[in-house]
């Protein structure tokens, strides 16, 4: 148990006799929610404008799990020493990071004949150490993984490390209308509505994806610099090669951190999530292509056909 985690360089299991319950890091691991941006919502057009010249991130809040198994320590000497005014630097070394948080409050309390179970809210005020200035670009996982079916801006995911687990029904699920002018009258039944003009809602999708690496060097490397690509100013695209489509979007959240492996590899859990400014559903368009993949360019210059047109 010595040695799992120092706060203020103090190893708390050997001082309070305390540790960190097991998957108790999701919180540390979780990158902090981008501010919601300024955006105009015109009734005449998909999705929205969205302002992304700047985006910030917001604070973090910060849950973590103890569990006291020492009868011989109290646990009100821990929470008194972590209440103490100021900021605490809680260091991870398997994990080969620190965090600057202070505390906010104690969530949970259950005390058992040998332990005690409990668990403090902590805030992450200035999480700027998330935004790094300088970062490796597309690292790599230091592993070979599938070509992923999704890219940020051109690059595939895979060269981040990160592999999409499940999320496609939810992406392709079609935005909602967005209201048009209607008229109810107590004279007559229903409502009379403008149904001549259709346009969509933005929409928000979710996607469940592994970090996948050699090592937590690796996973650092690869955390930092595919949500730092997210969080540049301007609109992100999203490809997605089920449908052949890119998508305008921006980064909102992530969540459901959990470390699955640790040992000849790290791979880590999570979920992402977006919004695109503008969606719609498109008609699938087949490319002309040989039996050895090359595309097949006609006389008028076009590479796609829609085989509606050879259906009756």
């Amino acid at each position: 148990m010595k040695g799992k985690c120092f706060i203020d360089n103090i190893d708390i299991y050997d001082r309070y006799g305390v540790v960190i319950r097991k998957d108790g890091y999701k919180d540390l691991l979780t990158f902090p929610a981008l501010k919601e941006p300024g955006k105009n919502d015109w009734p005449e057009e998909d999705g929205v404008e969205v302002d992304l010249d700047s985006p910030r991130l917001q604070t973090k809040t910060v849950t973590l799990p103890f569990v006291a198994k020492n009868p011989f320590f109290e646990v009100n000497d821990f929470i008194a020493f972590i209440t103490k005014p100021g900021y605490r630097t809680i260091r991870i070394p398997t994990l080969g990071k620190e965090w600057k948080i202070r505390m906010n409050s104690q969530t949970e309390n259950k005390i058992h004949p040998k332990a005690t179970n409990f668990s403090l809210q902590f805030i992450d005020d200035a999480p700027t150490g998330a935004r790094m200035k300088t970062y490796t670009p597309v690292p790599g996982s230091g592993l070979t993984l599938m070509q992923s079916a999704y890219e940020l801006d051109a690059v595939p995911f895979d060269k981040y490390g990160v592999v999409v687990e499940s999320g496609l029904d939810d992406l392709l699920k079609s935005p909602t209308a967005k209201q048009n002018l209607a008229q109810s009258l107590i004279t007559s039944d229903g409502q009379v509505y403008d149904a001549d003009h259709l346009v969509f809602n933005s929409k928000e999708t979710t996607l469940k994806c592994l970090f996948i690496t050699s090592s937590v060097q690796k996973f650092w490397e690869c955390y930092y610099a595919f949500f730092n690509d997210w969080i540049q100013p301007k609109e992100r695209t999203l490809y997605c090669e089920h449908t052949g489509e890119e998508y305008p979007c921006y980064y909102k959240k992530s969540s459901g951190f959990q470390i699955e492996e640790m040992s000849s590899r790290f791979v880590c859990s999570f979920n992402l999530t977006i919004e695109f400014i503008s969606f719609r559903i498109s008609e699938t368009d087949y490319i002309l292509a040989t039996e050895d993949q090359r595309h097949i360019v006609l006389e008028d210059g076009e590479t796609r056909v829609d085989m509606k047109v050879y259906a009756y």
